[in-house]
């Protein structure tokens, strides 16, 4: 997996949320409104949340990682990115 292309939007820190990040996976999937907050209990550390959509009283996953090391790679990642801007 070659992730390229991040883009992060710092906002005023709110509850834990810090910001927005969008990027592009392997030059052919684009996405966008991932959510960045920091750990509740780790310090320096963050969390990323996934769109979702309301239907009716549920809310339905749009995108997210397939296994736990996707994600903890994209969560290194995107942590660097934070890091560096």
């Amino acid at each position: 997996m070659r992730i390229s292309n991040i883009r992060i939007k710092k906002i005023i820190p709110d509850k834990g949320h810090i910001g927005f990040c969008s990027l592009i996976i392997d030059d052919w999937l684009f996405l966008n409104n991932i959510a960045i907050f920091t750990r509740l209990n780790k310090e320096g550390e963050i969390r990323l949340v996934f769109p979702e959509k309301k239907v009716g009283d549920k809310k339905i996953s749009i995108l997210h990682p397939l296994t736990s090391k996707s994600y903890f790679e994209l969560e290194r990642i995107i942590k660097e990115q934070l890091n560096q801007s």
